[in-house]
């Protein structure tokens, strides 16, 4: 779900606890849509990720749940804004060891998974909408690249 559409709820919702008569006025556009797109692709890296622990490693598949848990496991629209902004940060961060090391070992997801991260933040914080163009050209950039790696290690074995 798009950060803009979790704020409208969230709002939303804190003016009905108030009992301020509201209508839910949202006005959805594509730039909603492709930033969902990127959390559900994002999502399924993750999803990925714990799968090939299973099949390798148990004990760091279970752990991997907890991170999966953590970013994806919620009940509300709040802690869902909350899990996408730490995402979003960890992503942004040229500090963070976490994406590599924990999240995305693999180089070209970690670099995938920060320019998303990129992008998505600067629709929720300059106001730079997603566009269709822009989540293209990530999209293929990195299938192309993940193409080659691909035919590269074919190649070489």
């Amino acid at each position: 779900m798009s950060g803009g559409l979790l704020a409208a709820l969230i709002a939303h919702r804190a003016r009905d606890r108030m009992g301020r008569k509201n209508d839910f006025t949202f006005q959805h556009r594509l730039c909603h849509d492709l930033e969902s797109l990127i959390w559900v692709v994002i999502y399924a890296m993750m999803v990925r990720r714990r799968t090939v622990l299973a099949g390798t490693d148990q004990n760091q598949s279970e752990l991997f749940q907890v991170v999966l848990d953590d970013c994806w496991g919620v009940h509300s629209y709040g802690h869902l804004w909350n899990n996408h902004m730490i995402t979003i940060g960890t992503g942004c961060s040229v500090h963070s060891e976490i994406v590599e090391e924990l999240w995305f070992p693999e180089p070209l997801e970690a670099e995938f998974f920060r320019v998303a991260m990129r992008l998505v933040r600067g629709q929720a914080q300059d106001g730079e909408t997603i566009t269709y163009e822009s989540l293209c050209a990530i999209l293929e950039k990195y299938i192309q690249l993940a193409t080659e790696a691909k035919d590269s290690a074919v190649r070489s074995t």
